[in-house]
């Protein structure tokens, strides 16, 4: 729903709609207008705008009111809700809520504004666009897979903002091993990686998206507990984007995903899964993985400016090789064709 509603305002704004941003952020009440009426309009919530400016539902209106109409994926406290409450009605957690809005405990005051996850603001899209452009084509993403020498151009969403099947069969097939095999397939790609690839192309203007690899078999330095197994996972990069920006923007705006940044390599990795997760790993192409722990320094050959790229806090101390070896996540080295 939230993804929905964000690519009918990114509409309005690529097609030049004056006041696209803006002019649903207010409205004057008319005669015999009442909150549903005016909901529906808007295509929010009665609740939402009735909690938004601190009405009842059922309230009277009076011409000339001026009301405050929510912004897509901001969610308004009405009368009894709790963080449990919002997080079921909006497919999400209570942690989730709590990271984003920065909320320290459960209590919450009437009318306080809350962002959901998975929802870039009208300013994120304001920002995004006078950095990296406007896409041409909202939902529709260009992408290239090495392997295969393959460039396709896919619809990654229907008119609701939901995956559409014929996208994520596109999907799988540049993910697979070898491309030109059939039977290398794996799973279909679940609907959120869809949807998040769909996203991360708006934001980045539409530029073109490589996909470094997809799905891989068990085997080598992948593990039994990759989620390159299951379908989840892809390594990408986005051309003309620092693998750095492309890294901080996955972190910052999707719940349960998890990132890998490999700072002697040339891609992201990017997954789905049921927590967020963050790791660094050192190794380049081809060799084992040497992972980077939270507060641990980076390896010795690092320089400054690597060192300072892994977005990770300021190092404690250099952890003895044997006890870097060992860690939980899977590797996700590059894929050379």
């Amino acid at each position: 729903m939230q993804l929905r509603s964000w690519l009918a305002v990114a509409a309005l704004v690529v097609l030049g709609i004056p006041g696209g941003a803006s002019a649903q952020r207010e409205h004057t009440v008319r005669p015999g207008q009442s909150l549903a009426r005016i909901a529906a309009r808007y295509e929010v919530s009665v609740d939402n705008l009735a909690a938004a400016n601190q009405l009842r539902r059922d309230a009277q209106l009076r011409p000339g009111m001026t009301l405050r109409v929510p912004e897509r994926g901001i969610h308004y406290v009405g009368h009894g809700e709790t963080l449990a409450s919002i997080a079921r009605q909006n497919g999400c957690s209570v942690t989730d809520l709590q990271r984003l809005n920065r909320l320290s405990g459960d209590s919450l005051r009437l009318g306080q504004r809350l962002q959901l996850p998975g929802f870039a603001s009208i300013q994120e899209q304001e920002t995004a666009a006078r950095r990296w452009g406007r896409p041409r084509s909202p939902g529709v993403a260009r992408l290239y897979r090495r392997a295969g020498d393959r460039r396709v151009r896919v619809r990654l969403l229907d008119s609701r903002g939901r995956a559409r099947s014929a996208a994520r069969r596109s999907l799988q097939e540049l993910m697979r091993t070898n491309p030109r095999n059939r039977a290398d397939s794996g799973p279909l790609p679940p609907p959120r990686l869809i949807e998040i690839l769909a996203r991360v192309s708006d934001h980045f203007g539409g530029r073109e998206i490589t996909i470094v690899s997809g799905y891989r078999p068990a085997g080598g330095y992948t593990r039994e507990t990759s989620q390159h197994i299951a379908g989840n996972a892809l390594d990408l990069r986005v051309r003309g984007v620092p693998n750095t920006d492309l890294r901080d923007y996955l972190r910052a705006s999707f719940p349960n995903v998890g990132v890998g940044y490999y700072p002697r390599s040339h891609f992201i990795h990017l997954d789905v899964r049921d927590r967020a997760t963050y790791w660094v790993d050192w190794s380049a192409p081809g060799e084992a993985p040497d992972y980077q722990r939270p507060g641990d320094a980076p390896p010795a050959d690092a320089s400054e400016e690597e060192a300072a790229s892994t977005g990770l806090p300021r190092p404690r101390r250099a952890p003895p090789p044997a006890e870097r070896a060992n860690d939980d996540h899977d590797h996700d080295e590059a894929e050379e064709g």
